[in-house]
């Protein structure tokens, strides 16, 4: 719950929680060097989860999810930005 709460603590972001938001996004570390088209299978699914929400930042605290879904996103020329909770708590206190 921590990430959420660093994502509260800016008033510019609203927290929604996408449907599935615990599966995973099919990078497994280094799975998709491996199977990569498995990998972009799965990783389309959470791609197809985060637009449903009609987000426009995406979320998450692990960095091989983050190259996962900017790629998924990017392949799908959706335009919401990836980012680290951490760097959404910093950007309330640029003011």
């Amino acid at each position: 719950s921590e990430p959420r709460e660093l994502i509260r603590a800016n008033p510019d972001y609203t927290l929604t929680e996408m449907p599935a938001a615990d599966d995973c996004c099919g990078m497994g570390g280094s799975f998709n060097l491996e199977h990569y088209g498995l990998s972009g299978r799965i990783g389309r699914l959470k791609r197809d989860n985060i637009a449903s929400t009609g987000c426009a930042v995406v979320a998450t605290g692990c960095p091989a999810c983050m190259l996962q879904i900017a790629d998924m996103l990017s392949q799908a020329g959706d335009r919401i930005a990836v980012k680290h909770p951490v760097e959404i708590y910093a950007e309330s206190f640029s003011a």
